[in-house]
């Protein structure tokens, strides 16, 4: 005769151990953070240019950011437009610079273009709160042109960021012009070396960093030692960037992010933290009149 309560107990185990393999499906997910909850990522490099506004819409650019966990980001765009389309739907997350570029050709000629100054001025007047200038490229030798010139005056009266895309050379030239402006390095000139970024932070304290399409700062994923000594020794001057230029860059965005945290991680908690938004968020967030 079969014991009372087999049954019962036949159908409780199965039961049981649907019941711990749910709890702990749904421990393990709570034990897992999200890309924001990871380390949040203040992109100090962003444009929203108008060869992406037909591939991807203000808010799937803005679920873009949020796939990549990037919490802010600094962003300029070709024409401004887009910039402030991302604005205007997000402004607690999007820090707007103006960038002076209308087409792709203002890239080669706007330091000769003493007509993109009164739209500059007009864009500066309106209610958007913007926090930089650029991010614009410069050449040796074109510091000392007459837009350039002007942009470092509007740019030093106004307390506002010059991003610029520039070579060490360049950015000397910039630098001179007027020494109280205050520069964000685009892509740390590129193709520079550490030990020339490191000569440029040693002699201008008003220099800041981002790290856009620098691929060598963690080659194979495995972080360059001579960049780890310079991070330990400016852990405060230095910003994450990825720069979207191209519709295949915020294709690409949530690899590219996953790809920077995965060296920030070889770094010291607090140091990482820096980089990947507490720099930003000193340096790039609006501040008070």
């Amino acid at each position: 005769m079969r014991p009372r309560g087999t049954a019962c107990v036949r159908w409780l185990l199965p039961l049981g151990v649907a019941l711990t393999v749910v709890w702990f499906a749904v421990a393990a997910s709570a034990q897992v953070p999200t890309p924001d909850e990871d380390l949040p990522v203040f992109d100090a490099h962003i444009h929203y240019n108008r060869e992406a506004w037909g591939l991807y819409s203000v808010d799937e650019a803005l679920a873009i950011l949020d796939q990549a966990g990037v919490r802010k980001a600094f962003v300029s765009s070709t024409p401004d437009e887009g910039t402030l389309m991302l604005y205007q739907r997000a402004p607690e997350r999007i820090v707007p610079s103006l960038r002076m570029y209308r087409t792709g050709g203002d890239q080669v000629t706007w330091t000769r273009d003493g007509s993109l100054l009164p739209e500059i001025d007009e864009r500066l007047q309106s209610d958007v709160p913007y926090r930089g200038i650029g991010e614009f490229h410069l050449f040796n030798g074109q510091a000392e042109s007459v837009v350039p010139r002007a942009i470092v005056a509007i740019a030093g009266d106004r307390r506002l960021i010059l991003h610029a895309h520039a070579g060490a050379n360049a950015l000397e030239e910039l630098l001179r012009a007027r020494p109280d402006i205050t520069v964000l390095w685009a892509h740390a000139g590129m193709t520079e070396t550490p030990e020339t970024v490191q000569g440029m932070l040693d002699l201008h304290p008003n220099v800041w960093v981002e790290l856009a399409l620098r691929y060598d700062v963690a080659p194979g994923g495995r972080l360059d030692p001579r960049w780890r000594r310079l991070f330990e020794s400016y852990p405060d001057r230095f910003m994450i960037g990825t720069d979207t230029w191209i519709p295949s860059q915020w294709t690409r965005l949530p690899a590219l992010m996953s790809d920077v945290r995965a060296w920030l991680r070889q770094l010291p908690p607090d140091l990482a933290d820096a980089i990947a938004h507490g720099n930003a968020e000193r340096v790039l967030t609006p501040v008070a009149d």
